[in-house]
């Protein structure tokens, strides 16, 4: 048999006991949904892997062509949202392994850029870089509020679809030229 959450039967409490009681538990519910340092670990730990496993700019401009492809085929706003997020992701984390010489504005305190990378590639992860955009759509489906997604200008997204040798979209048709 499982306890509830909240034992206690609040129907039976004055009115504003029962308030009182309900704010507490709500309280208690957003206090247990906080992230707290041992989560954040966790979670850092994995993003520490998953950013180890970037060995080579080529590698990174290979998952960035397979994204924005993968991207032009979806059908909702949720795979637009998802790999737009994504791409993101990669430029960020190749920032990591570069000491940030993309963002220029952070330093990735621990990392002595472990890869290197060309002025043509920098140039271009800084140009995608610059396309992503804060948004909290759909953030019930991150573990923050806000979060970044790529949604590049008409220019800038044939630019970078040129350097990664990505056919044009049909769906971005208003950008072509």
């Amino acid at each position: 048999m499982t306890m509830p959450l909240c034992p206690i039967n609040a129907a039976r409490l004055p009115r504003r006991v029962s308030w009182v009681f309900g704010m507490a538990s709500s309280l208690t519910i957003a206090l247990l949904m906080t992230p707290t340092p041992a989560i954040a670990q966790e979670r850092g730990n994995a993003l520490e892997q998953e950013i180890k496993t970037i060995k080579s700019v080529a590698q990174v401009k290979g998952r960035l062509k397979d994204l924005i492809e993968s991207r032009d085929t979806c059908a909702v706003g949720s795979c637009f949202n998802f790999t737009s997020t994504a791409i993101c992701d990669q430029i960020g984390m190749l920032d990591v392994q570069v000491n940030g010489q993309i963002v220029q504005s952070m330093t990735s305190v621990g990392s002595p850029g472990a890869i290197p990378i060309s002025k043509p590639d920098l140039d271009l992860m800084r140009q995608m870089f610059s396309q992503c955009k804060p948004t909290n759509y759909q953030y019930w489906n991150w573990d923050q509020i806000l979060h970044v997604y790529y949604v590049p200008n008409c220019t800038v997204d044939q630019q970078v679809r040129k350097a990664l040798g990505v056919k044009a979209s049909k769906q971005r048709a208003r950008c072509s030229p």
